[in-house]
């Protein structure tokens, strides 16, 4: 829209100048040709289009001047102009003997002149010089108008567009709010009686035994309360405006979370490949820095192919730290990458139990990237897919 205002107003900001422009050469011509003689209403019909009247040639300010083939003063005729006396003619006309133009715009003592030059049979040069200060001064006077019109209307228009959008934005915002507290209490109140549930249930296994029954109970409070803690950390990091980032040894961090993921790795029959350089240190929050590895880790691992291979590099770039985790995926063509760092999304969309997951951890990879000031993202090479983090 202000890019449509700014060129609304340059394009009639130029067809004005150009109207001024054609309107000032064209009384330029009519003086010109007819400075030296009187026009009887037969000759004025000619110029009826121009704007020519009677008066034209009285009104308009302007000295003739005739020169030879090497721009000497042979004569002049200043008496329709005040602004110029005799001592300053062959300085005045100097503006327009050394243009090689025919015709044009000069600015001589703060006031703006038109200039045409007429070769005579004579073989000598008739310049016929036009006062247009008062022409252009309008022209100017415009733009100068249109332009403060033009900034106005779009301090204006920014300050309704910024009114408007805060209106439009509060409810989201409101929402965003209400959710977050809302899973914040709903967390702590769930809290509770899954814990009832639990205490029950060991009872009853020491009243009665184990049983498959009692197995599957204590699995899904498991992992409920997982799915609670988990709802918690991500809701606490989005609220951390206020997080201080301090010089981290990414190198030590990425070595501490491998460490308890080579047994993880090797007891599911997988393989796990590492390059990781030393001393890499980069802005962040020490904990913070150790969950994102943990959870592109762990979700390598647990959705890389059976005997399939978990790949992770850490290197210098630049001032840049660059995480790479990649695992097998042979499955990966067709997904939808985009969603990856939604929450909740999964790329399984029956949510079944076969793999352990609530989607939730890749979106609490990216608000910590986020709150590193970093970068995530995600691609996918047959058969791998990578996720990459800068920092």
């Amino acid at each position: 829209m202000l890019l449509v205002l700014g060129m609304v107003l340059f394009l009639v900001n130029m067809i004005t100048y150009r109207n001024a422009l054609i309107e000032v050469f064209n009384t330029l011509e009519f003086i010109s040709k007819h400075s030296d003689s009187y026009l009887d209403e037969s000759e004025l019909i000619k110029f009826k289009d121009f704007e020519i009247t009677p008066e034209t040639q009285y009104e308009t300010r302007y000295i003739t001047v005739t020169v030879n083939d090497d721009n000497g003063l042979i004569n002049y005729n200043n008496e329709h102009i005040a602004a110029i006396d005799e001592s300053e003619i062959e300085e005045f006309i100097s503006f327009v003997t050394v243009s090689r133009r025919q015709r044009g715009i000069f600015v001589y003592d703060g006031l703006t002149y038109a200039f045409m030059k007429v070769r005579q049979k004579q073989g000598n040069v008739k310049i016929t010089i036009m006062d247009c200060t008062r022409n252009l001064s309008m022209v100017h006077f415009f733009v100068k108008f249109s332009f403060y019109i033009g900034a106005l209307s779009i301090l204006l228009l920014i300050l309704l567009l910024s009114i408007f959008a805060r209106k439009a934005v509060q409810p989201m915002v409101r929402n965003i709010e209400a959710q977050k507290q809302f899973i914040t209490n709903a967390s702590h109140e769930l809290k509770t009686p899954l814990a009832v549930i639990s205490a029950n249930t060991e009872v009853i296994e020491m009243m009665s035994g184990k049983n498959e029954w009692t197995e599957s109970t204590i699995k899904q409070v498991n992992r409920m309360s997982e799915l609670i803690s988990q709802l918690v950390v991500l809701s606490k990091l989005e609220e951390r405006e206020d997080i201080v980032l301090t010089e981290v040894n990414i190198s030590d961090e990425v070595n501490k979370v491998l460490t308890s993921f080579r047994s993880v790795a090797e007891t599911q029959g997988k393989k796990l490949e590492t390059s990781v350089t030393d001393g890499i240190i980069v802005k962040a929050d020490e904990k913070g820095i150790h969950e994102l590895i943990n959870i592109l880790m762990d979700n390598a691992v647990k959705y890389c192919d059976e005997e399939g291979t978990v790949k992770l590099t850490l290197n210098q770039k630049g001032k840049s730290a660059v995480l790479t985790v990649s695992n097998d995926y042979a499955d990966g063509e067709g997904e939808d990458y985009s969603k990856f760092f939604d929450r909740f999304y999964r790329a399984d969309e029956s949510h079944n139990s076969e793999k352990k997951g609530y989607g939730i951890g890749l979106s609490m990879a990216d608000s910590l990237v986020r709150m590193f000031k970093g970068k995530i993202n995600v691609s996918y090479k047959k058969p791998q897919i990578t996720f990459t983090v800068i920092l």
